[in-house]
């Protein structure tokens, strides 16, 4: 009789055992998958990022900042350039403000999604003598 509840006890055990492991790997499965959902959501900030520098880059080195907005895609919607990119739209306005001896080029460009905005970048530029 005992080796019989020692023959029990035993497959309890390895119950116990695997029932452990099934647990311990669910929990492992969710945390790389939430891992994996953060690294995508990642990159695609980090893409959003860089192409809205690429684009507040060209527009300051631009002459004519619309020229240059039409040439990398964007197209004109009440004063606010947009560009859609995948999972994202690039935005960007431009204005003029004349001063005395030039004029002062004020750009924005932002990438937006549908949560919201991701990355404003400001830039502006000084242009003498175009009063």
């Amino acid at each position: 009789m005992k080796k019989r509840s020692q023959g029990n006890a035993l497959l309890v055990e390895l119950l116990i055992v695997v029932l452990f492991f099934m647990l311990a790997s669910t929990v492992l499965l969710r945390v790389f998958a939430a891992a994996h959902e953060q690294g995508e959501k990642a990159q695609r900030y980090n893409d959003a990022l860089t192409a809205a520098q690429n684009a507040a880059d060209r527009l300051y080195a631009a002459d004519d900042p619309e020229e240059a907005l039409r040439e990398m895609g964007f197209a004109a919607e009440n004063e606010i350039w947009k560009l859609m990119q995948g999972t994202y739209t690039l935005e960007a306005e431009v204005a003029r403000e004349p001063l005395q001896a030039g004029t002062l080029r004020r750009q924005e460009v932002r990438a937006v999604t549908e949560d919201g905005r991701l990355v404003t970048l400001p830039c502006s530029r000084y242009e003498e003598g175009r009063p």
